[in-house]
C-alpha cells in the first residue's frame, strides 16, 4: 500500500493518492509528513483520491482517535479546511463516511466531502485551467467541461 502525497504549486492544494491496502500507521505517517512539509500552510485544502484503495485495516477507535488529532491540529492553527475524499469502490466509501462522521462529531475545523468523481470536486473548487493541469493526468477527464476561468 501507498499513499503519495503532493502539493499542487502554486495552486494551495493537497493531493493524495491512496492504492491497495490501508492501515491506520500508513494514515497517521502521511499526515506527519504533510503537516511537517515547509510548503504546507494551514487552510490549505485537500484532496483525498481513494479510487485505488482495495482495503483497509483501521478500526473504529483508531479512527475515532486519529479524527480528533487532525480536528485538533487544524484548530490549532486556527484555519479552516476542506477535505474531499473521491470514493469509487464499497470499501473506500466506508472508510470515508466513518472519517467525514467522525469528523462531524468532533470540535475542529476540517469539514469533509464525499464525492464520487473528480470532475464533482474540480466543478466546486472551480479552478483555473492551469491549475486543473497540477493533478494527475487520470484526475482530469472533463475537466475541460468544468472550469469556467480560462487560462
Amino acid at each position: 500500500m501507498t499513499i503519495e502525497v503532493q502539493i499542487l504549486s502554486p495552486a494551495p492544494l493537497v493531493y493524495s493518492r491512496f492504492s491497495g491496502r490501508v492501515t491506520l500507521d500508513e494514515f497517521a505517517a502521511s499526515s506527519q509528513t504533510l503537516h511537517g512539509n515547509p510548503d504546507f500552510y494551514p487552510g490549505m485544502h485537500m484532496v483525498l483520491d481513494m479510487r485505488s484503495l482495495d482495503d483497509f485495516d483501521v478500526g473504529f477507535n483508531e479512527m475515532q482517535t486519529f479524527t480528533a488529532n487532525i480536528q485538533k491540529r487544524h484548530k490549532e492553527r486556527g484555519e479552516a479546511v476542506f477535505i474531499f475524499i473521491v470514493c469509487s469502490t464499497e470499501q473506500s466509501n466506508w472508510l470515508a463516511e466513518m472519517f467525514r462522521s467522525l469528523s462531524e462529531v468532533e470540535d475542529g475545523l476540517a469539514s469533509v466531502h464525499i464525492l464520487q468523481g473528480f470532475p464533482d470536486i474540480l466543478a466546486i473548487l472551480d479552478l483555473p485551467r492551469d491549475t486543473i493541469k497540477l493533478f494527475p493526468e487520470d484526475c482530469q477527464s472533463e475537466a475541460h467541461l468544468l472550469s469556467r476561468r480560462s487560462c
